[in-house]
């Protein structure tokens, strides 16, 4: 008995123990914008010993002392924290990049990434976050390689990139290499977008991946996924910006003593030299006396502030789940007189009405206003010609004359506005019905609406030609009478799609059946009228103009798409896949007979991870290679041509004069094309995707050949026709190039995450065929077989003449090449002769000996965003780079005192007899000359890399936002565009357009300070 007590004894006192090394342990799980996650799995390690988080993302657990916990969650990274006595223990769990990928968006549908065979590439919404950007387009650059998104202007409401994927693969207008944009599954503008709302993008780069788009897709797709609302506790987001705006880099011209120095040695006694030594002494230079005038300065000095507020709420039940937003973005320009306002609005609202049957309504509106000075391309040319010796500012404030009458400063700060309103709605109401199991049948109906008004009035304004002189009153550029031109836009665009989607395993096959129709329908009309002689600013009504000077147009277009569509999936064991797509278009831009092709597509993947012999690999966890070949169309042919096959008549474009009186007249002007058919691209890609040290590093490389035959292209007919050269398809374009990523993403310790992403890609560019000709009538660029699309052609250069070139009478030496531009001198560039037979030359120099001298292709482009983050602090820098494309500068650009005009400080480096190795000819003061023609003289590599970005952040702690009731708090500065290293004449961008002759906005950098708040 006594045994039978001394047992109980120690077995309560050891129980006792064990339950005194028990300990209660509670906190809060949320997500990394610290919104509450609900079905966390929470486990003592070792045990079975667990719990789940609830509804607010609470849990309690009783654990043994000197346990750990292990936090688990889909598409979370799973961490482990050991308890070391803490009763709370509140975790953010991060976002798992490996297991994100494993569903991305594709064509009508999603797909796991491992089973991917085609080109895609994702973009998450952190990486957009990233970069605060008034356009969208913006944040792509440098994400994805073989993607481009170049911005070349900065002017507020049109400092949009431009986007190509995997080069130019078609001779035309811009717009007809642009990607196929999709927000929703629905034809859109991605700038339009707020670029919070944006969830993901994909871009589909080859034709496996693009063909289910079939006609539109030529030049690759990016489908953009908006946010949508999720099961769970409501989630209220504020985030806000303020930045100021600088043009990041302008024309820097000679001031005013530099000007006359280097004008006397254009034109030799142009300024007396006690003129030159009173700017010398300095006393009185800026004055009316001795002007000094900074037009540059003067006109983009503007102080430019950009605001953005964003307000959003997401959440809902397993039956009802919304989320809505609103946003307002304002941006200011570095002119005065300048501003762009955007207001989004997006309401995305999923209802699950039974078992079967799922209903999604959409609302999306914005409304766009933009107001700038009126002619702003005239205005900025002005600037750039205009003399330092003109005054823009009188000693005693009033406006100066500026050159005759013409001063761009007082008409930017006029009330000669053009001002643009920009109303955009488009809904979307989607059913998707599941009568069985694996199987769902979906209609989507968005209608989408545009209206487009602007004013463009040119008002008056008051100049004195000095202190106190007589007001007089211009327009600019040389009239003297206020005008108003008044367009209106609208267009109307129906989108329609069924799809019916299959999917089933059985054991190790897993097949999935996709089969769709689509239709999508345009019609747009636009009107324009105008009136002169307004007599008040303030009443620029069309009625207040006078009525004879009125004038008025219009025009109206439709066309249509009809489309079958379908997808076939197979995986077998996860490791042998094999897509199979086609598309059947119809389009209302072709003729009976022509008007419908097909876009089929094919590729195989092998997951060499998932065999035996690597399934075990501790170092290399992934490894897939795949393989495609597919076809593409291209229905664009220019804007507003959608009836090229049939003759069309004109009323209006012939109007004739009988007896005196005018009569309207009417002709067929283009020749038609009854046999038009589309364009066809045809893509094969290879590629491999890797993951290394536990999905750490990845990697993922690709080669393909891009084809487009059957260009759509105006070939020159002869004159005798009397009429324009119709579209055929008459060219082939071949693009041959690789893409490479690499990325590393790791933690260290609890506290410290870093990583990066690189990418590069590179292609070359060639025309195969021009329907039987050699080349296409060249202009500044040739479209020749054998060479690329838009390649410079000029005179090549062998240096500048020297004295020693010419006799004693000036005549140039015998043997020398004789130019047929007109006289030269010492100083002039010296012209390569290269057009004789077989490159012999024939002792002349004409146009004849034009040749192609650069690229107009940035063919080489990489990025690289680095990353990290550390208790709270985050940090991301990204850059971006290009190479191969030349840049051709011309008038007030790039030639010294060009029609009047002044001279920048990278061209004082000219020749002189003291100077005969200088870099730039001799200055002269004509409005025309040998020297001023396209030669690589005045071209320049515009290879450059760019600092595109830094953002440091701080997430407030945990403790300190809980008492304020907020879920996430997180302040951050940002910088755009800060910095470039290029090869260009200081002070030119290196993505200025091309033959620029200054009629621009330069593009600027952007300083901001945000925050990001999550109630």
């Amino acid at each position: 008995m006594k045994r039978l007590k001394l047992l109980m004894i120690v077995f309560l006192s050891c129980s006792s123990l064990l339950w005194a090394q028990e300990k209660a342990v509670s906190g809060l799980v949320t997500d990394s914008q610290n919104v509450p996650l609900p079905g966390v799995n929470v486990l003592e390690v070792g045990t079975t010993n667990g719990t789940q988080t609830d509804f607010d993302g609470n849990y309690s657990l009783s654990v043994k002392a000197g346990s750990s916990l292990q936090f688990s969650y889909i598409g979370m990274v799973s961490q482990t924290i050991a308890v070391e006595g803490k009763s709370t223990i509140n975790l953010q769990m991060e976002e798992d990049a490996s297991q994100l990928d494993e569903v991305v968006v594709v064509g009508y549908g999603t797909q796991k990434a491992v089973n991917l065979t085609g080109s895609v590439e994702t973009v998450k919404a952190e990486e957009i976050a990233r970069q605060p950007v008034a356009q969208a387009s913006q944040a792509l650059a440098g994400l994805v390689p073989g993607l481009t998104a170049t911005q070349s202007s900065g002017q507020p409401g049109e400092d949009g990139a431009a986007i190509r994927i995997r080069g130019i693969g078609t001779l035309g207008s811009g717009a007809k290499n642009n990607p196929l944009i999709l927000v929703d599954g629905i034809p859109d503008d991605i700038n339009g977008l707020d670029p919070s709302d944006i969830e993901s993008i994909s871009v589909l780069k080859d034709a496996s991946a693009s063909a289910i788009y079939g006609s539109r897709a030529a030049n690759g797709v990016i489908l953009i996924t908006t946010k949508r609302g999720k099961e769970g506790k409501l989630s209220t987001s504020f985030n806000t910006y303020v930045g100021v705006q600088s043009i990041a880099q302008n024309l820097k011209f000679l001031d005013a003593l530099g000007y006359m120095e280097a004008f006397n040695s254009a034109e030799p006694g142009a300024f007396p030299e006690e003129t030159l030594q009173a700017y010398r002494n300095g006393n009185g230079v800026g004055t009316e006396a001795l002007p000094d005038t900074d037009w540059v300065d003067l006109l983009f000095s503007s102080a430019a502030i950009q605001q953005y507020h964003s307000l959003s709420v997401r959440g809902g039940s397993e039956k009802l789940k919304a989320a809505t937003s609103i946003s307002f973005t304002d941006q200011d320009g570095n002119v005065p007189n300048f501003n762009f306002k955007r207001y989004n609005g997006r309401f995305n609202i999923d209802y699950k009405l039974s078992e079967k049957l799922d209903l999604a309504f959409d609302l999306n509106f914005r409304r766009e206003l933009k107001s700038q000075p009126a002619g702003l391309n005239l205005l900025t040319r002005s600037t750039y010609r205009l003399q330092p010796l003109f005054i823009a500012i009188n000693d005693d404030g009033t406006y100066g004359s500026g050159f005759n009458g013409s001063n761009p400063v007082a008409l930017a700060n006029s009330t000669a506005l053009d001002q643009t309103t920009n109303n955009y709605v488009r809904a979307l109401v989607k059913a998707t019905y599941k009568p069985f199991n694996n199987f769902s049948i979906s209609a989507t109906y968005a209608p989408q609406y545009v209206d487009i008004d602007r004013d463009d009035y040119r008002a008056k304004y008051t100049y004195y030609d000095g202190s106190g002189a007589p007001p007089q009153v211009t327009v600019g550029e040389g009239s003297s009478e206020s005008s108003v031109y008044k367009e209106t836009f609208t267009s109307f665009q129906d989108n329609f799609n069924a799809v019916a989607n299959w999917n089933k395993d059985f054991g190790d096959h897993s097949l999935s059946i996709l089969a769709g129709y689509e239709f999508l329908k345009f019609k747009s009309e636009v009107w324009s009228a105008s009136r002169r002689g307004f007599v008040l600013d303030e009443y620029r009504g069309l009625d207040n103009g006078l009525p004879d000077t009125q004038l008025n147009s219009g025009s109206s277009t439709l066309n249509g798409l009809e489309s079958l569509f379908g997808r076939f999936n197979y995986a077998y064991k996860n490791k042998y896949l094999l897509e199979a797509n086609v598309r059947k278009d119809a389009s209302s831009r072709f003729a009976k007979g022509y008007r419908s092709a097909t876009f089929p597509s094919f590729s195989l993947g092998w997951v060499v991870s998932e065999e035996g012999f690597l399934s075990n690999s501790e170092t290399l966890n992934f490894l897939k290679f795949r393989a495609s070949w597919g076809q593409l169309g291209n229905q664009f042919i220019s804007e507003g041509n959608n009836f090229p096959y049939t003759s069309l008549f004109g009323l209006g474009n012939a109007n004739a004069t009988i007896g005196g009186v005018p009569v309207v007249g009417g002709a067929q002007l283009v020749l038609a094309n009854s046999q038009l058919r589309w364009e066809t691209g045809e893509t094969q890609n290879i590629g491999v995707d890797t993951k290394f040290f536990g999905s750490k590093l990845s990697f993922t490389g690709e080669y393909y050949v891009r084809k487009t035959k059957d260009i759509l292209l105006g070939v020159t007919i002869p004159t005798s026709v009397g009429l324009e050269a119709p579209v055929q398809n008459a060219g082939e374009v071949w693009n041959t190039g690789y893409d490479l990523s690499l990325g590393w993403n790791d933690n260290i310790g609890e506290n410290f995450r870093y990583g990066f992403n690189f990418n590069y890609s590179d292609f070359d560019n060639e025309i195969k065929s021009l329907g039987g000709l050699d080349q296409l009538p060249p202009g500044n660029t040739i479209n020749r077989v054998g060479s690329e699309i838009g390649a410079i052609y000029g005179l090549k250069v062998e240096g500048l003449y020297q004295e020693s070139d010419f006799d004693t009478n000036g005549n140039l030496n015998s043997g020398l090449p004789v130019p047929g531009f007109g006289a030269i001198q010492a100083g002039d560039i010296k012209y390569a002769d290269v057009s004789g037979p077989d490159g012999v030359p024939d002792g002349q120099l004409t146009n004849d000996d034009r040749t192609i001298i650069g690229s107009d292709i940035a063919n080489k482009n990489w990025g690289l965003e680095l990353f990290a983050e550390y208790k709270g602090i985050d940090l991301s820098v990204s850059f971006l780079g290009s190479g191969g494309r030349d840049l051709v500068l011309e008038g007030d650009a790039g030639w010294a005192f060009y029609n009047a005009g002044k001279i920048q400080e990278w061209q004082a480096d000219y020749w002189t007899p003291t100077n005969t190795t200088a870099a730039y000819p001799r200055l002269h003061p004509s409005s025309s000359h040998p020297n001023w023609r396209v030669n690589e003289t005045w071209m320049h590599d515009a290879s450059y890399t760019r600092l595109r970005n830094v953002t440091i952040g701080y997430q407030f702690p945990r403790n300190l936002v809980d008492s304020f009731n907020i879920s996430n708090a997180r302040v951050y500065i940002s910088g755009q565009n800060l910095a470039t290293w290029d090869n260009m004449p200081e002070g030119i961008d290196p993505l200025t357009p091309q033959f620029s002759t200054g009629a621009f906005y330069p593009v600027t950098k952007i300083f901001t300070m945000g925050l990001n708040v999550t109630f």
